[in-house]
Protein backbone atom coordinates (compact mmCIF):
# COMPACT_ATOMS: atom_id res chain seq x y z
CA UNK A 1 0.00 0.00 0.00
CA UNK A 2 1.20 3.53 -0.91
CA UNK A 3 1.41 5.92 2.05
CA UNK A 4 1.52 9.50 1.89
CA UNK A 5 0.79 12.68 3.32
CA UNK A 6 -1.76 11.92 5.78
CA UNK A 7 -3.57 8.69 4.92
CA UNK A 8 -3.19 6.14 8.33
CA UNK A 9 -4.20 2.41 8.55
CA UNK A 10 -5.27 0.30 11.65
CA UNK A 11 -3.48 -0.32 14.11
CA UNK A 12 -3.03 -3.76 15.54
CA UNK A 13 -4.65 -5.75 18.51
CA UNK A 14 -3.70 -5.30 21.01
CA UNK A 15 -3.85 -1.92 20.06
CA UNK A 16 -5.92 0.23 17.87
CA UNK A 17 -6.55 3.54 16.15
CA UNK A 18 -8.38 6.62 17.33
CA UNK A 19 -9.24 9.49 14.68
CA UNK A 20 -11.27 12.42 15.33
CA UNK A 21 -13.35 14.56 12.61
CA UNK A 22 -15.49 17.18 14.00
CA UNK A 23 -17.79 15.65 16.30
CA UNK A 24 -17.43 12.18 15.59
CA UNK A 25 -14.56 9.19 16.48
CA UNK A 26 -13.56 6.92 14.29
CA UNK A 27 -11.93 3.65 16.18
CA UNK A 28 -10.57 1.10 13.86
CA UNK A 29 -8.26 -1.87 14.36
CA UNK A 30 -6.56 -4.68 12.48
CA UNK A 31 -7.21 -8.89 13.82
CA UNK A 32 -3.93 -10.74 14.34
CA UNK A 33 -6.19 -13.48 15.90
CA UNK A 34 -8.09 -14.62 12.53
CA UNK A 35 -10.87 -16.77 13.43
CA UNK A 36 -9.80 -16.75 17.26
CA UNK A 37 -11.52 -14.14 18.06
CA UNK A 38 -15.03 -14.13 19.21
CA UNK A 39 -15.88 -11.51 20.61
CA UNK A 40 -14.95 -7.84 20.89
CA UNK A 41 -16.48 -4.92 21.87
CA UNK A 42 -15.69 -1.15 22.12
CA UNK A 43 -16.31 0.79 25.18
CA UNK A 44 -16.09 4.27 26.63
CA UNK A 45 -15.49 6.19 29.94
CA UNK A 46 -15.81 9.58 31.17
CA UNK A 47 -12.79 9.10 32.98
CA UNK A 48 -9.33 6.53 32.20
CA UNK A 49 -9.56 4.04 35.19
CA UNK A 50 -13.59 3.05 35.47
CA UNK A 51 -17.05 3.52 34.44
CA UNK A 52 -16.75 2.43 31.21
CA UNK A 53 -19.55 1.34 29.37
CA UNK A 54 -20.14 -0.75 26.31
CA UNK A 55 -21.22 1.02 23.03
CA UNK A 56 -20.64 -1.67 20.29
CA UNK A 57 -20.31 -4.99 19.98
CA UNK A 58 -18.73 -6.45 16.64
CA UNK A 59 -21.15 -9.22 14.92
CA UNK A 60 -18.73 -10.38 13.00
CA UNK A 61 -15.16 -9.87 15.24
CA UNK A 62 -13.26 -12.48 13.10
CA UNK A 63 -13.23 -9.88 9.97
CA UNK A 64 -9.55 -9.08 9.25
CA UNK A 65 -9.92 -5.54 9.92
CA UNK A 66 -12.67 -3.53 11.13
CA UNK A 67 -13.86 0.14 12.71
CA UNK A 68 -16.93 1.70 14.15
CA UNK A 69 -18.18 5.69 14.08
CA UNK A 70 -19.18 7.20 17.19
CA UNK A 71 -20.95 10.78 18.00
CA UNK A 72 -18.32 12.50 20.65
CA UNK A 73 -20.29 13.64 23.82
CA UNK A 74 -19.70 17.15 24.17
CA UNK A 75 -17.23 16.64 26.75
CA UNK A 76 -13.13 17.00 26.41
CA UNK A 77 -12.69 14.14 29.07
CA UNK A 78 -13.81 10.53 27.38
CA UNK A 79 -11.44 7.73 26.57
CA UNK A 80 -12.34 4.56 24.37
CA UNK A 81 -10.49 1.07 25.05
CA UNK A 82 -11.57 -2.47 23.19
CA UNK A 83 -12.14 -5.10 25.16
CA UNK A 84 -11.54 -8.59 23.23
CA UNK A 85 -11.68 -12.67 23.97
CA UNK A 86 -10.44 -15.64 21.90
CA UNK A 87 -11.48 -18.86 21.87
CA UNK A 88 -10.54 -20.60 25.29
CA UNK A 89 -11.64 -17.44 26.80
CA UNK A 90 -8.97 -15.59 27.40
CA UNK A 91 -9.87 -11.99 27.52
CA UNK A 92 -8.15 -8.51 26.99
CA UNK A 93 -8.65 -4.96 27.59
CA UNK A 94 -6.61 -2.73 25.30
CA UNK A 95 -5.18 0.88 26.91
CA UNK A 96 -7.99 3.46 26.94
CA UNK A 97 -7.18 6.53 24.46
CA UNK A 98 -8.63 9.60 25.27
CA UNK A 99 -10.64 11.97 22.72
CA UNK A 100 -11.17 15.59 22.72
CA UNK A 101 -14.75 15.49 22.19
CA UNK A 102 -14.14 19.22 20.62
CA UNK A 103 -15.51 19.83 17.38
CA UNK A 104 -13.54 21.42 14.86
CA UNK A 105 -14.12 23.20 11.09
CA UNK A 106 -12.50 22.87 8.01
CA UNK A 107 -9.67 25.28 7.23
CA UNK A 108 -9.51 27.25 4.51
CA UNK A 109 -12.70 27.96 2.15
CA UNK A 110 -13.50 25.98 -0.67
CA UNK A 111 -16.88 26.33 -0.67
CA UNK A 112 -19.47 23.92 1.54
CA UNK A 113 -18.69 21.17 3.05
CA UNK A 114 -20.97 17.86 2.05
CA UNK A 115 -22.28 15.90 5.21
CA UNK A 116 -22.78 13.07 3.52
CA UNK A 117 -19.13 13.21 1.81
CA UNK A 118 -16.28 10.93 3.58
CA UNK A 119 -14.12 14.11 3.75
CA UNK A 120 -10.91 12.77 3.50
CA UNK A 121 -7.65 13.92 1.48
CA UNK A 122 -6.53 10.30 1.06
CA UNK A 123 -9.64 9.22 -0.29
CA UNK A 124 -10.35 12.33 -2.65
CA UNK A 125 -7.14 13.44 -3.63
CA UNK A 126 -5.40 11.27 -7.12
CA UNK A 127 -1.96 9.53 -6.15
CA UNK A 128 0.37 8.35 -8.93
CA UNK A 129 0.30 4.89 -9.23
CA UNK A 130 -2.21 4.35 -5.94
CA UNK A 131 -3.01 0.82 -6.35
CA UNK A 132 -5.26 0.69 -3.20
CA UNK A 133 -8.43 -1.38 -3.22
CA UNK A 134 -11.34 0.13 -1.20
CA UNK A 135 -13.97 -1.71 0.73
CA UNK A 136 -17.44 -0.64 0.94
CA UNK A 137 -19.24 -1.48 4.22
CA UNK A 138 -23.15 -1.43 5.38
CA UNK A 139 -22.55 -2.15 9.16
CA UNK A 140 -20.79 -4.98 9.51
CA UNK A 141 -21.57 -6.48 6.00
CA UNK A 142 -19.00 -5.54 3.03
CA UNK A 143 -21.18 -3.94 0.37
CA UNK A 144 -18.53 -3.88 -2.11
CA UNK A 145 -14.56 -3.71 -3.48
CA UNK A 146 -13.69 -1.35 -5.62
CA UNK A 147 -10.19 -0.04 -7.19
CA UNK A 148 -9.59 3.97 -5.82
CA UNK A 149 -10.27 5.08 -9.05
CA UNK A 150 -13.45 3.20 -9.35
CA UNK A 151 -14.62 4.11 -5.98
CA UNK A 152 -14.15 8.01 -6.74
CA UNK A 153 -16.62 7.37 -9.48
CA UNK A 154 -19.21 5.65 -7.05
CA UNK A 155 -18.58 8.12 -4.66
CA UNK A 156 -20.06 11.04 -7.54
CA UNK A 157 -22.97 8.69 -7.71
CA UNK A 158 -23.86 8.50 -4.47
CA UNK A 159 -23.24 11.75 -3.78
CA UNK A 160 -25.41 13.12 -6.24
CA UNK A 161 -27.67 10.52 -7.64
CA UNK A 162 -28.63 8.89 -3.89
CA UNK A 163 -29.08 10.52 0.01
CA UNK A 164 -26.78 7.94 1.19
CA UNK A 165 -23.46 9.24 3.46
CA UNK A 166 -20.51 7.82 3.32
CA UNK A 167 -17.86 7.87 6.08
CA UNK A 168 -14.44 7.28 6.01
CA UNK A 169 -12.69 4.61 8.52
CA UNK A 170 -9.72 4.26 7.52
CA UNK A 171 -7.47 5.12 4.14
CA UNK A 172 -8.91 1.80 2.47
CA UNK A 173 -12.17 1.53 4.39
CA UNK A 174 -15.35 3.55 3.71
CA UNK A 175 -18.84 2.85 5.31
CA UNK A 176 -22.30 3.42 3.62
CA UNK A 177 -25.44 4.46 5.53
CA UNK A 178 -28.31 3.88 3.35
CA UNK A 179 -30.88 7.04 3.69
CA UNK A 180 -34.01 5.64 5.53
CA UNK A 181 -37.15 7.97 4.26
CA UNK A 182 -39.13 8.56 7.51
CA UNK A 183 -42.31 9.18 5.36
CA UNK A 184 -42.29 6.05 3.93
CA UNK A 185 -42.08 4.29 7.41
CA UNK A 186 -45.00 1.50 8.13
CA UNK A 187 -44.76 -0.66 11.29
CA UNK A 188 -43.81 -4.11 10.96
CA UNK A 189 -46.42 -7.44 11.30
CA UNK A 190 -43.31 -9.21 13.17
CA UNK A 191 -41.97 -6.89 15.32
CA UNK A 192 -43.69 -3.49 16.97
CA UNK A 193 -44.59 -1.74 20.11
CA UNK A 194 -47.84 -3.15 21.40
CA UNK A 195 -50.05 -1.07 23.21
CA UNK A 196 -48.68 -1.17 27.06
CA UNK A 197 -45.39 0.04 25.47
CA UNK A 198 -43.21 -3.28 25.07
CA UNK A 199 -41.72 -4.61 22.38
CA UNK A 200 -43.54 -7.62 20.79
CA UNK A 201 -41.82 -10.31 18.20
CA UNK A 202 -44.44 -12.18 17.27
CA UNK A 203 -42.74 -14.69 14.22
CA UNK A 204 -44.47 -17.24 12.03
CA UNK A 205 -43.31 -21.22 12.09
CA UNK A 206 -41.04 -20.71 14.83
CA UNK A 207 -40.25 -24.41 15.31
CA UNK A 208 -39.02 -24.66 11.66
CA UNK A 209 -37.61 -21.76 10.86
CA UNK A 210 -34.37 -19.91 12.52
CA UNK A 211 -35.16 -16.50 12.76
CA UNK A 212 -32.10 -14.12 14.46
CA UNK A 213 -32.93 -10.02 14.79
CA UNK A 214 -30.45 -7.13 15.23
CA UNK A 215 -31.27 -4.08 16.84
CA UNK A 216 -29.50 -0.38 15.96
CA UNK A 217 -29.68 2.93 17.16
CA UNK A 218 -31.23 5.33 14.76
CA UNK A 219 -27.83 6.93 13.73
CA UNK A 220 -27.43 2.69 12.59
CA UNK A 221 -24.80 2.28 15.06
CA UNK A 222 -25.17 -1.17 16.51
CA UNK A 223 -27.17 -1.73 20.05
CA UNK A 224 -27.47 -5.43 20.50
CA UNK A 225 -28.63 -9.03 18.76
CA UNK A 226 -30.59 -11.97 19.03
CA UNK A 227 -28.96 -15.06 17.43
CA UNK A 228 -31.71 -17.63 17.62
CA UNK A 229 -34.73 -16.55 18.65
CA UNK A 230 -36.56 -19.96 19.78
CA UNK A 231 -39.91 -18.53 20.97
CA UNK A 232 -43.12 -16.43 19.65
CA UNK A 233 -44.34 -14.29 20.64
CA UNK A 234 -41.14 -12.72 22.56
CA UNK A 235 -41.33 -9.33 24.54
CA UNK A 236 -38.63 -7.48 25.08
CA UNK A 237 -38.55 -5.38 28.01
CA UNK A 238 -37.88 -1.45 27.39
CA UNK A 239 -34.72 -1.23 29.45
CA UNK A 240 -33.01 -2.65 26.80
CA UNK A 241 -33.09 0.19 24.75
CA UNK A 242 -32.18 2.28 27.39
CA UNK A 243 -34.10 5.61 25.96
CA UNK A 244 -37.22 6.63 24.26
CA UNK A 245 -36.39 7.52 20.17
CA UNK A 246 -36.29 5.51 17.08
CA UNK A 247 -34.63 2.03 16.37
CA UNK A 248 -34.04 -0.18 13.81
CA UNK A 249 -33.81 -3.35 13.34
CA UNK A 250 -33.18 -6.22 10.73
CA UNK A 251 -34.78 -9.40 10.50
CA UNK A 252 -33.13 -12.94 9.17
CA UNK A 253 -35.29 -15.90 8.34
CA UNK A 254 -32.78 -19.06 7.88
CA UNK A 255 -29.60 -16.44 7.24
CA UNK A 256 -31.59 -14.37 5.18
CA UNK A 257 -32.56 -10.55 5.53
CA UNK A 258 -36.40 -10.96 5.55
CA UNK A 259 -37.20 -7.47 6.79
CA UNK A 260 -35.61 -4.21 7.98
CA UNK A 261 -38.01 -1.48 9.19
CA UNK A 262 -37.83 0.36 12.93
CA UNK A 263 -39.59 1.00 15.92
CA UNK A 264 -40.55 4.18 18.24
CA UNK A 265 -40.29 4.33 22.17
CA UNK A 266 -42.41 6.89 23.46
CA UNK A 267 -41.56 8.97 25.58
CA UNK A 268 -42.92 8.02 28.70
CA UNK A 269 -40.95 4.83 28.61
Amino acid sequence: MLIAGKLFSQDTLPDFTLVESGDRVVISWTNPYQNQLVQLNIQRSYDSIRNFSTIYSATSPELPQNGFTSTIPPTNRIFYRIFYVLQGGSYFFTKAKRASGISTSNAGGGGAVNSRDINSKSLSTVIPFDKRVITIKIRDTVYAQLSINAFRNFRDSILYKTRDTLYAINDSLVGLRPHVGRELWRASNYIYVNKDGYIYIALPHIADKKYSIKFFEDNGSSLFEIRNVKESPLILEKANFVHSGWFLFELYEDNKLKEKNRIYLPKDF
